[in-house]
């Protein structure tokens, strides 16, 4: 199964404040994959996430827990999932420049994508701003990534700064072993 995500912000290379901005990432992205519970087939992953104060009746609970805060990881090992990704980058750099270097750019979005592994990735920003005190994200971890395509292109429109980036995803949901639980995400 195949959705996109959208991202217009910033991504910055070597970032000051480098927890908070990819927290920034992350919330920018929560959203969208709230809303993608709500589609059919994704739908039927909230049956593996319960509520705030209860656990789901199923025995699989994709719900992680990390310093007060519910993350909520579309691709994670519980279901078997993986991902695969093909990015549009559109940044304000003349192609060819130094600045137009990818690499750390793409660290930075695979961490927003991913859910904190650890309770100081989770910043005061990010418990002020998460909603309900849940946030949605992508993955569970960037391992669970096994493909990435990334094609880069100058960005025609004004943007204010050389870090302002425009990024479609398109996610490809994969499994590691097919289930009765993952069934409808991979065809």
């Amino acid at each position: 199964m195949k959705f996109r995500l959208v991202y217009k912000g910033p991504i910055k290379t070597y970032p000051k404040q480098r927890a908070n901005h990819i927290n920034d990432i992350r919330l920018a992205f929560s959203d969208q994959l709230k809303s993608l519970l709500e589609i059919p087939p994704y739908s039927m992953l909230k049956k593996y996430i319960g509520t705030p104060n209860q656990k789901p009746l199923n025995k699989k609970d994709i719900v992680k827990r990390l310093s007060g805060i519910r993350f909520i990881p579309i691709i994670n090992p519980e279901l078997h999932l993986l991902a695969e990704l093909d990015i549009l980058l559109l940044h304000p750099e003349v192609l060819g420049t130094a600045r137009a270097d990818i690499d750390n750019r793409l660290k930075t979005l695979f961490d927003g994508l991913r859910r904190p592994q650890t309770s100081q990735e989770v910043t005061d920003n990010l418990r002020n701003q998460a909603k309900n005190k849940t946030v949605y994200t992508l993955l569970d971890d960037d391992k669970m990534i096994t493909k990435i395509t990334v094609n880069t292109s100058h960005m025609l429109e004004p943007v204010e700064g050389p870090d302002m980036v425009m990024l479609v995803i398109a996610v490809n949901i994969r499994a590691s072993k097919g289930t009765p639980e993952n069934l409808q995400l991979i065809l």
